[in-house]
């Protein structure tokens, strides 16, 4: 059986002691934390690249971000698709009555209804688009070029480019 260590040659832990091992633990995680912030700061913020109106480069296609995660799919109607006016064509005006024929026959440009969906952000920029037609997409905000992106189509992987449109001044 060993025989205990004599008392005088034990080591006492002072004070000190405790206090240098506590602070160099709490100087290690504090200095941790610091780090992280400073990442965290230097990643792209995918949500506030991401909101805003975009439209496709070939096609008449606007996409709507909103800050809470929900999109819209606007697809214009081209003027050569839509359908021919209905009215019946209106008598000759009076001499005195202002003509209202050239203003039936201006067609305004129409929109499709639009599709409505959600989206999720990843790290580094990844978004994920799933539209309640049931189409998914992905893409990726480059912090180089932030007003332009690529979208991918999940089950074709065909690619449609959108751009910024800038905000309207008024």
């Amino acid at each position: 059986m060993a025989k205990p260590a004599p008392p005088q040659n034990r080591v006492r832990i002072r004070v000190l002691d405790m206090v240098l091992v506590v602070g160099g633990f709490l100087g290690i995680m504090a200095f941790n934390r610091m780090s992280i912030a400073r990442l965290e700061r230097s990643l792209p913020n995918a949500n506030n690249q991401i909101v805003g109106e975009w439209k496709s480069t070939r096609g008449p296609e606007h996409l709507i971000f909103r800050p809470d995660r929900s999109l819209s799919l606007i697809v214009e109607v081209p003027p050569e698709a839509q359908p021919a006016p209905t009215q019946p064509p209106s008598p000759p005006a009076m001499s005195g009555e202002p003509s209202t024929q050239a203003a039936d026959t201006a067609q305004t440009p129409r929109e499709a209804p639009p599709i409505v969906g959600k989206y999720q952000l990843s790290e580094a920029g990844k978004i994920y688009l799933q539209l309640s037609n049931g189409k998914k997409y992905t893409t990726t905000i480059q912090p180089i070029n932030r007003d332009r992106f690529d979208l991918i189509d999940s089950d074709t992987e065909g690619v449609t480019t959108y751009e910024r449109v800038p905000p309207s001044k008024g």
